[in-house]
């Protein structure tokens, strides 16, 4: 039953009417106004192709320890069914402590992720929720949340096959470390007292492999942000 419903999910995708240019996430991002209590109300066609990832917030410097890039913003992606090839890359919202709030996607190749910091020099942690969306061959993570859980949810997903690509990075220094694995479907923050517990409810995860889908870890985990 369980393969049968994923070959359902993979031959919708394959199928599913597709625009004739696909356009890149970055670029209707730039393009979307303000709406609904958001700095960005994106709004995506069904059937649509969208591809590459999207940064919201800035990256954390590990030379010269600062916050550099660009701001964060309130951002509200409204999927309409709209598939989203992220071709390796992720949908990140980075050390800010504003909102990304994202539902009805199809979401292939890349991953979410929710990054924040809370140290002596900075409390940047943002918030927010993924929501109907369909996450299939995801890379790393389907959703990581890594610095963050207070205020997040992750409801009624359904993610497949997350590939393993090897150890993730520390975000401090870059370095990988054996600690801090990919693969796993839906990965959150150990670290509870920095972060807070999100909401992880109704979600359904499944590995091709029988191997790894008999494997908890690969369907849920909870990381450390420094190894």
């Amino acid at each position: 039953m369980l393969r049968t419903i994923v070959f359902l999910i993979a031959i919708l995708i394959v199928n599913l009417p597709v625009s004739s240019r696909a356009v890149t996430l970055r670029e209707v991002y730039e393009a979307a106004g303000p709406g609904g209590g958001y700095d960005r109300y994106v709004v995506l066609e069904t059937g649509h192709v969208y591809t590459g990832g999207l940064l919201i917030g800035p990256i954390l410097s590990p030379f010269s320890w600062e916050l550099e890039g660009g701001v964060g913003e309130d951002v509200r992606i409204v999927g309409n069914g709209a598939i989203l090839d992220l071709r390796g890359e992720q949908i990140c919202i980075s050390f800010c402590e504003n909102r990304l709030d994202i539902d009805d996607c199809i979401i292939l190749n890349g991953n979410i992720r929710f990054r924040g910091i809370n140290t002596s020099d900075y409390v940047e942690i943002p918030e927010g929720s993924v929501r109907y969306c369909t996450f299939y061959g995801p890379h790393d993570y389907g959703v990581r949340l890594q610095g963050s859980g207070e205020n997040v949810s992750i409801e009624r997903n359904i993610l497949v096959d997350t590939a393993d690509t090897g150890w993730d990075y520390i975000y401090t220094h870059g370095a990988s470390l054996e600690w801090l694995p990919t693969g796993t479907n839906i990965s959150m923050s150990g670290q509870f007292g920095f972060y807070g517990v999100p909401v992880v409810h109704e979600n359904w995860t499944w590995h091709s492999d029988p191997v790894r889908n008999a494997t908890p870890l690969a369907h849920f985990s909870f990381l450390c942000e420094y190894g």
